[in-house]
């Protein structure tokens, strides 16, 4: 009964609020202590206030100028009013991250000094970094604009430098497409202006060829022939000679006067189109518009916003007094641990309580001031029901009690006693852990500090090399997807290559650098393990593809980084120029085989022509006609019916064959044309060097190291000794093994 009667005290509220009443004080004067402490420390005296600044914007959905305002476009899906959505906003945080637009607000603003940074410090840059991404934030909202927030101890420069950062977006994106556009540009001008000086060649060769007599090769024969045929019903000699003259000239400069006319008409559309892309590139490379719709511009703050001071003062104060509760809770529980005592010493209690130790045999019990506020503070509660009156009634009321508890207990189902083991304590008892690891403090303090010195031994120069990261954020562009994947896990793959692999381990001879030996079994997967571990390239959650190289050299960090951009767009020119060779290859060959076909079709209608003085079927067949039938007027309205014969004889041997070949090569020319087109837009794609890859943030040499992080070794490894010492501890101190005998 009174051991059920104690259960029930210690799981009452009541013991727990008597406690804290016990150490009111305690409490009460650590929360003061805190809550003047946070006061004082948020101060301005302690922590400068920082007034805040933002930008809102929406990033536009389209980039290039032509596609958006030259009049072919008109009526696409290209407006250029149209906000952007989640993949420009991505690209436009990532933009606003990179090293151009941090280093140009950095020398604009002065902020080496404006943050208190000594510039002679051998870690300046990354402290000047790291200020800066504290103070500098940008994020995407719930509706899908971007916002710059802005944090300085001056409320007009943090305004200033929000409005500076949305400035250079502009700028640094329209840098980087002009720096591509002008690429385009000089490829597209070059491409016209060789284009334009064919065309002109062709238009001189074409007016030799009308000074020599042909203006117009189809209606020329056309009326020759018929003037012929009237001289030669005349009789006119003279006539029919010149004309003669007239039909040699024309079977001799006709062929290329056709075939130059012909292909200056298709070069001409050809022209036509490459001026309007000339057109596009030059509005491209040369004219500029906002990459933004601006929402909310940066303005001067008028309240701080940095540090909340009821905030801090606030968990400051709760922090404490459940810290304060926690400790008082533990040094409670210090006072049943059996500290060896020491001459002239007491038990630890004594120290933690203000009841003394336990008072000897036959001695007085001195008491304490607890006993006093309990014996204040308590009164047993009064019973229920009516009162006893005497001796006998009580003796007999408890005889009913008892009587009572008995049965219940009876009733009570038992759980098995469990025997105890003479020296040994309850295992779920925290306190017996707390014992042991007091009995054992000297030698986890040891442990713990031997831990700690060989791990700063270990992780010091003399052994771990320091290693210095560069690293590199780049957008892909002129490539497109080979099969479902995306432009940046294309330039992944392609980055990750083995080609790209074996020209950056050439360029830089890692397998020295690296301090492997060529002799060695292994060095080739060694060298490949190397590279794996000091060089990853990922995809940053912007859809961006990031290069991080790590070595014992910051310099030749950054070098393999930007050597790794360089290779990727030799990677990709090389691939593109390999499949767009065979495109031109296969053109050429059909190409150069129509050329034959039409330059023998050529052949043979020029021997019609001189042979046979066949030149126009239509136009001869009607004069044929008109001469056989004698409807010809001439003097005396004779006609020359031998020549009319002869003529007659070879347009029914080789007239078919004459209308064949000009519908021939008028095919063929035709089919020549629409080749030669798809020819020249691959010797376009063949002759191009358009680099693959758009730098948001370049490399540079880092100036402090990334690897290895010497406190978080050295905290892990400490913590890591003493978990398993603690483990061998718990091993020794289990009574089955201190039992064994060996």
């Amino acid at each position: 009964m009174e051991q059920q009667r104690a259960e029930r005290v210690d799981y009452d509220s009541t013991g727990f609020i008597m406690f804290l009443y016990r150490w009111r004080r305690v409490i009460l004067a650590a929360a003061a202590i805190a809550l003047l402490g946070s006061v004082i420390f948020s101060s301005p005296w302690f922590i400068p206030p920082k007034y805040k600044s933002t930008v809102v914007m929406f990033p536009v959905s389209s980039n290039s100028i032509s596609k958006a305002l030259l009049s072919e476009n008109f009526g696409g899906k290209t407006d250029i009013l149209e906000f952007g959505e989640e993949e420009q906003a991505e690209q436009m945080l990532q933009i606003l991250s990179s090293n151009k637009i941090r280093e140009s607000v950095i020398r604009t603003f002065g902020l080496m000094t404006h943050y208190g940074i000594d510039t002679s410090s051998r870690y300046r840059h990354t402290r000047l970094y790291k200020e800066y991404d504290r103070n500098i934030s940008f994020r995407r909202t719930e509706f899908m604009a971007v916002e710059i927030s802005v944090l300085d101890t001056d409320p007009q420069m943090a305004a200033d430098i929000a409005n500076e950062i949305a400035a250079l977006l502009d700028s640094t994106k329209n840098e980087m497409q002009r720096q591509r556009a002008e690429k385009a540009f000089r490829i597209v001008e070059a491409e016209y202006l060789s284009l334009r000086a064919q065309v002109q060649e062709m238009e001189d060769s074409l007016t030799f060829l009308r000074q020599m007599g042909v203006h117009d090769y189809e209606s020329q024969s056309e009326m020759i022939n018929q003037q012929l045929a009237i001289e030669i019903a005349r009789g006119n000699t003279a006539g029919i000679r010149a004309l003669e003259g007239k039909l040699d000239m024309l079977a001799r400069y006709g062929g290329p006067y056709v075939s130059l006319r012909d292909a200056l008409e298709h070069e001409k559309k050809q022209l036509s189109l490459i001026k309007a892309k000339y057109e596009e590139a030059k509005v491209d490379a040369q004219q500029e518009l906002p990459q933004k719709f601006l929402v909310n511009t940066a303005y001067k703050a008028e309240k701080k916003s940095y540090p909340i001071r009821w905030l801090i003062v606030s968990v400051t104060v709760l922090l404490t007094f459940i810290l304060t509760i926690f400790a008082l809770v533990m040094l409670d529980n210090l006072r049943h641990v059996p500290w060896k005592k020491k001459r002239g010493t007491q038990h630890l209690s004594a120290y933690f309580s203000e009841n003394p130790p336990e008072r000897k045999e036959g001695s007085p019990r001195q008491s304490s001031p607890l006993d006093h506020r309990v014996a204040e503070t308590w009164s047993p509660p009064p019973r229920s029901g009516p009162q006893p009156r005497d001796e006998q009634e009580i003796a007999a009321n408890q005889r009913t009690e008892e009587t009572q508890e008995q049965q219940q207990q009876n009733a009570i189902p038992r759980r098995p006693e469990i025997k105890a083991n003479a020296g040994m304590t309850n295992p779920t008892d925290n306190m017996h852990l707390l014992q042991v690891l007091v009995r054992w403090r000297r030698h986890l303090a040891v442990i713990g500090v031997i831990a700690a010195v060989l791990a700063m031994l270990v992780s010091s120069p003399l052994v771990i090399k320091p290693r210095y990261k560069s690293f590199a954020t780049l957008y892909p562009s002129n490539i497109w997807p080979y099969s479902d994947e995306s432009e940046s896990e294309q330039m992944l793959q392609l980055l990750n290559s083995t080609e790209v692999r074996d020209s950056v381990v050439r360029k830089f001879d890692l397998g020295a650098h690296y301090g492997l030996d060529p002799a060695d079994k292994y060095y080739q997967s060694a060298l490949y393990y190397m590279y794996s571990r000091y060089v990853n390239i990922r995809k940053t959650e912007f859809e961006a593809v990031q290069i991080e190289v790590m070595d014992t050299d910051p310099l030749i960090a950054s070098e393999m980084v930007s050597y790794l951009i360089s290779s990727y767009n030799r990677m990709v020119n090389a691939l593109h120029h390999e499949k767009f060779r065979e495109v031109m290859d296969n053109y050429d060959l059909v190409l150069v085989t129509k050329k034959a076909h039409i330059d023998s079709l050529r052949k043979r209608l020029f021997e019609l022509n001189s042979q046979y003085g066949l030149l126009d079927y239509q136009s001869q067949s009607r004069e044929i006609t008109e001469g056989y039938l004698g409807t010809l007027d001439g003097p005396g309205g004779r006609v020359n019916m031998q020549a009319v014969l002869s003529m007659k004889k070879n347009m029914e041997e080789k007239g078919a064959e004459l209308l064949m070949l000009q519908e021939m090569i008028r095919a063929e020319a035709d089919g020549y044309a629409e080749f030669k087109l798809d020819y020249d837009q691959a010797m376009l794609d063949v002759n191009r060097k358009y680099t693959h890859a758009s730098v948001i943030s370049p490399p540079y040499p880092a100036d402090k190291k990334a690897y290895p992080v010497r406190w978080l070794i050295v905290v892990m490894t400490t913590l890591a000794a003493l978990l398993l010492a603690v483990l061998v501890i718990a091993i020794i101190e289990n009574p089955r093994v201190r039992s064994l005998r060996f």
